[in-house]
């Protein structure tokens, strides 16, 4: 088993060479075992935190401890983050694993340097300003990056971390070195503290309640680009600017009203955000991506949320309204998430179905909320289907989704067809379980199916009813999580 205790002893310095003969910081991280970095990790954090609660430590040695821990920490992280998004794998842990130690560590760095700071402002001296200025840029980095976590599992973070986004930009603005190029870590380019503040900012803008975790990561990284065409101003000017913040509240940033006048006011023009991102995506849908970074997404996907972006950050995009009015409703229904139960729920099989609350509805969708389950896994892009009282169905993708720290869901959803019919598609010699729309919000009768590849070549047989059909698939109409939308023609009868 290996040594945590002498790992967290030596990083929090309290192994003097008189005291402790045993191996150094580096060589225990070296020995590690790589299928031990979660727990590495874990007792890292919690090393912190005790170094946070212990108001005795001095400045100096409290700097020392906070850089040691956070130096052998990164690469912990760095892994654990590649594992957590699918692109790195390690024996025994799963990305569900891995996301409380990453949220943790990047809560108990936050406060690690934002007591930093506060003990320097008790006893400041003109020895530790360089430090001071370093702390800053690492601190708002870490609170940004709790906003970021939070915006993943569709929470609005605590008032505490967009508190201190906010003081942290201030007392960096108020001493001059907001903009001020700094080297975070070794081997990173320079960035400022302005920088992660406005990538803070224009990620909250950029309603992640609307994204899917993939999109949310994608639009950061895009951020990380883009972030240079903008700058965030003292002085408004209300027929330019696009939203407002107020460093004295907890609160992000929000849309611009006249009346957002004041000191400690910040305004944001965002429309040459918009004009770059429609050119983007223009540039997306061609081949020929410019001026990003390359994509997680698929190409027609990035082009899609681009798109979006250019909406989201543009002036005309703050006068959107809904596209049906909504009247409010307290009914209970049945939900069946994913596609395989709304099969189930669709053939009378009620044994995947929750409970859920419909809230509100219109002519395109509806507003529902659940208690969340301790394996809940909804996110934004998920089919779901309802079942109400009087047994009629219906087919909704979640468009928009929100949870708060009670415990309660808050699912919004475009409904896709009402009715939906239980068909099984065969092409050679495999057969898949889909569902059949007669009409759907696209206009068109089409076919909900699992995300398996085919060509429009290909002659499927679609049974239903006891009758066969001879079809052909396509085009696409629309994606959904691990599911497609998908028109069809009949070729004959069977």
């Amino acid at each position: 088993m290996f040594d945590f205790k002498a790992l967290i002893d030596a990083l929090r310095g309290r192994a003097r060479e008189d005291e402790y003969t045993g191996p150094s910081v580096t060589r225990l991280m070296a020995d590690v075992p790589k299928d031990a970095w979660l727990l590495a990790l874990t007792e890292i954090v919690k090393g912190i935190a005790a170094l946070n609660r212990d108001s005795k430590v001095a400045l100096r040695e409290r700097y020392r401890a906070v850089l040691d821990f956070d130096e052998k920490a990164r690469p912990l992280i760095h892994t654990l983050l590649n594992v957590y998004l699918g692109r790195e794998k390690i024996e025994g842990v799963t990305p569900r694993h891995v996301m409380p130690s990453l949220v943790s560590s990047a809560q108990e760095l936050a406060n690690a340097y934002k007591l930093c700071l506060k003990q320097h402002a008790q006893s400041p001296s003109s020895k530790f300003a360089e430090q001071a200025e370093l702390i800053t840029l690492r601190g708002i980095s870490y609170y940004a990056l709790q906003a970021k976590w939070a915006y993943l599992r569709y929470f609005e973070p605590d008032n505490k971390v967009w508190r201190n986004l906010n003081r942290l930009y201030h007392i960096a603005d108020s001493a001059s070195f907001a903009n001020k190029h700094i080297v975070r870590y070794e081997g990173e380019p320079a960035t400022s503290v302005g920088e992660q503040y406005l990538r803070a900012a224009l990620l909250k803008l950029a309603e992640p309640e609307r994204r899917r975790p993939i999109e949310v990561w994608q639009i950061e990284e895009w951020l990380r680009t883009a972030v240079n065409r903008i700058k965030i101003e003292k002085t408004i000017r209300a027929r330019e600017q696009t939203f407002g913040i107020n460093l004295d509240e907890p609160k992000p940033p929000m849309k611009l009203r006249r009346n957002m006048i004041g000191e400690r006011y910040r305004y944001l023009a965002t429309e040459t955000l918009s004009e770059f991102f429609t050119e983007a995506a223009k540039s997306m849908e061609i081949g020929m991506p410019r001026q990003l970074p390359t994509s997680h997404l698929d190409p027609a996907d990035a082009a899609k949320l681009l798109t979006d972006l250019a909406i989201v950050y543009s002036r005309a995009g703050q006068t959107r309204v809904r596209r049906s009015e909504r009247t409010a409703v307290q009914r209970e229904v049945l939900a069946a998430i994913g596609l395989d139960a709304a099969l189930e729920l669709v053939m009378g099989n009620n044994n995947e179905a929750e409970n859920w609350v419909l809230v509100d509805e219109s002519a395109s969708g509806m507003g529902a909320e659940y208690k969340a389950r301790l394996d809940d896994r909804l996110s934004v892009g998920e089919l779901f289907a309802i079942r109400d009282q009087e047994g009629r169905l219906a087919l909704h993708v979640v468009r928009r989704l929100a949870k708060t720290r009670e415990g309660l869901v808050h699912v919004g959803s475009e409904r896709i067809a009402t009715q939906p019919v239980m068909i099984s598609l065969s092409h050679a010699g495999q057969v898949h379980r889909a569902l059949f729309c007669n009409e759907t919000a696209y206009g068109s009768r089409a076919l909900v199916t699992h995300g398996f590849t085919w060509t429009p070549q290909d002659d499927f047989t679609l049974t239903a009813g006891g009758r066969h059909y001879g079809i052909k698939l396509g085009p696409k109409i629309d994606q959904f999580a691990e599911y497609q939308l998908t028109g069809f023609t009949v070729r004959e009868k069977r």
